[in-house]
């Protein structure tokens, strides 16, 4: 189909019962094959905008207005069973922890074919070759050996290889990803960015990222929004980001800086500090794991920030 693959039009969510608003006057769409960065601080509402690109929201939230469209159907009013069918199937969802996703009691191999099994699609007769298909995906040994394995038994970036291989498995149209490479070392977390960049693009898929970290945006992302308070306060291409982020991507006419306080916040806390003042001039930059900055080292070895 033409035209972007998921709508978020004018979405509204406020405590049940109440008039407060907890994200108000969200609207931002996706093309296919396109990643599409949500930042924003701890409370800004980016969570809560992702569960409603799942058609959920948590207990004590209602959605006051607005529309989610994926493929022009409104998921927001969808029927619960509606909305079953469509999970895993249509839009898939890439938790922060995979640990807590993957079932302890299930080995990798049954777990995928669950999955498969639970969203049958034609030509998908033969599970296992499947099985091995969508691990080969995500960069993971297919042998009987590793499909053996419990969640418990595999690495922090195994596991989240693991889910990611799970959420691409039925080829959907959209997949949510909510910080899945907070926690994992930077080689690491680069390796699962160039996955998910690269699955996207091969099939097409629309990718909402969500992320507190404009750093880490800006290696997967075309395009961003930056949210505040519950409410979108600036949308645009990674690449009009200045510095080392987006600055490398920057082309002539974008714009040479984030306008919003709270992007220009959000821009300094995701590049690492420095401090001159130390011997030699030039101090060490740290960058803690999760990818928030912790400020300059000092002589006793750790930042603070």
């Amino acid at each position: 189909m033409t035209g972007p693959r998921l709508i978020v039009d004018n979405l509204k969510i406020v405590l049940a019962g109440t008039a407060a608003d907890v994200v108000d006057e969200v609207s931002f769409a996706v093309q296919a094959g396109e990643v599409f960065g949500l930042v924003g601080e701890s409370g800004s509402g980016k969570t809560t905008v992702a569960l409603a690109l799942l058609g959920y929201h948590r207990k004590g939230l209602d959605v006051a207005g607005g529309k989610v469209l994926l493929e022009g159907r409104d998921l927001l009013a969808m029927s619960d069973e509606e909305l079953r069918t469509l999970r895993g199937a249509k839009v898939s969802y890439v938790p922060q922890d995979p640990a807590s996703a993957l079932n302890p009691a299930l080995s990798v191999g049954l777990q995928l074919k669950e999955t498969l099994g639970a969203h049958k699609q034609p030509g998908q007769n033969q599970p296992s070759s499947r099985v091995a298909e969508v691990l080969a995906e995500a960069h993971l040994d297919a042998s009987p050996e590793f499909l053996r394995r419990y969640p418990h038994q595999l690495s922090g970036g195994q596991q989240q290889r693991v889910a990611i291989a799970m959420a691409f498995a039925c080829r959907p149209s959209l997949i949510v990803l909510d910080e899945p490479t907070t926690g994992l070392d930077v080689t690491t977390q680069r390796h699962v960015l160039d996955t998910i960049r690269s699955l996207c693009r091969s099939y097409g898929v629309a990718a909402v990222y969500v992320s507190h970290d404009l750093a880490v945006v800006g290696q997967l992302a075309q395009q961003v929004a930056v949210m505040y308070a519950g409410r979108v306060i600036e949308v645009g291409q990674v690449r009009a980001l200045p510095g080392p982020i987006g600055g490398a991507r920057r082309h002539r006419g974008s714009s040479a800086s984030a306008r919003a306080p709270a992007a220009r916040l959000l821009l300094r806390r995701s590049l690492p500090r420095c401090d001159p003042n130390l011997s030699g001039g030039t101090a060490p930059c740290h960058r803690p794991r999760g990818g928030r900055p912790a400020g300059p080292v000092r002589a006793g070895g750790r930042g603070h920030g």
